[in-house]
């Protein structure tokens, strides 16, 4: 099959097509035809050598949609020709969707709805299952509590921002530009403009003594204004904490910060916490169905080799709005 391989991981990486041998379904996995995926930070960082949990196979993109070629044994909650979405690999001992085919857990993968496309289901699974677990499982949601999210408008930032609105949270988020700010403002989340206003001024305008929970999206100096919109005894939690920074007003405020990392669980193989996220992954596919969420597409990207390895180079030198959208069919 055809497949988009890291000739080696580091500063000088790139990308080059290779004919690989396909793999056959082993035991609770799917073989699927792919028809969509998505590019996020984390396939970046592991590309220049940042991060060590890195694709042995050299193929990149845990998010994935396709339609189902080969189940393995034990598998009973698919057939083959069903159309799937998951967060299959990428990482670790398994291969990404930079291929034609790819094999994904079972427990990772949910049915895709026929009102679903590729290109949005493919957006889909690593930014909303970061989401989730933040909103379901690090904090507990009252009505009308406190949120900020870092970075409101990128890929993880504007799928949360949406769902903290639809679980009940009062949500201010960060925007750098006029479209941005108004992309947030017509979903009902209020605007801060931080490169205009600070974080004091911000909250003097809203007499909040502080935000209950900050969801960091950015990470750096984000990170440290996060200190600042925090209230005593505030909530912290960030996808981006691979910074150095000082903590002196962290711990004057008595402030808590955890950090999130969606591929733990299928990167240490949890099936436990694996099954939890294809519960997560199953209430996001029917919210999109439904139109309660949207996955707003900033660009999108052929399967061909000097575009791909220009996106590769490119990705982390820019904010995004939104996702950008990887498709075999597409042609550039």
């Amino acid at each position: 099959m055809r497949a988009f391989v890291v000739d080696q991981y580091g500063k000088d990486a790139s990308l080059i097509e290779k004919d690989v041998t396909p793999e056959k379904a082993g035991k609770y996995e799917l073989r699927i035809q792919v028809e969509g995926s998505s590019i996020n930070p984390l396939d970046t960082k592991m590309f220049f050598g940042h991060v060590a949990a890195a694709s042995t196979t050299g193929i990149l993109q845990g998010d994935v949609t396709g339609r189902v070629i080969e189940i393995g044994e034990g598998v009973t909650s698919f057939s083959i020709g069903d159309r799937i979405v998951a967060f299959g690999g990428g990482l670790g001992t398994r291969a990404g969707a930079l291929a034609e085919e790819m094999l994904v857990p079972e427990q990772m993968a949910v049915l895709r709805p026929k009102e679903v496309s590729a290109e949005i289901a493919g957006c889909l699974p690593v930014i909303g299952l970061t989401a989730m677990e933040i909103l379901k499982e690090r904090i507990v949601i009252t009505p009308g509590i406190r949120v900020y999210v870092a970075g409101g408008t990128g890929g993880v930032g504007h799928l949360t921002v949406q769902l903290a609105r639809h679980y009940g949270c009062d949500v201010t988020a960060s925007a750098s530009s006029d479209e941005k700010a108004a992309w947030l403002e017509a979903r009902g989340i209020r605007v801060h403009r931080y490169k205009e206003e600070s974080a004091e001024v911000l909250l003097k305008r809203l007499d909040f003594d502080g935000f209950d929970v900050i969801i960091d999206t950015v990470g750096g100096d984000h990170l440290q204004e996060s200190f600042i919109l925090a209230k005593e005894r505030g909530r912290i939690i960030s996808i981006a904490t691979r910074t150095t920074q000082d903590l002196t007003m962290m711990h004057s405020k008595a402030l808590s910060l955890e950090a999130v990392f969606v591929a733990l669980p299928l990167l240490k193989g949890k099936v436990d916490e694996m099954k939890r996220q294809q519960h997560h992954l199953a209430e996001l596919i029917h919210l999109v169905k439904e139109g309660t969420i949207e996955i707003r597409i900033e660009e999108q990207i052929p399967y061909e080799r000097d575009v791909l390895n220009d996106l590769y180079q490119r990705f982390d030198q820019a904010s995004h709005f939104g996702k950008v959208s990887v498709r075999p069919s597409l042609k550039k």
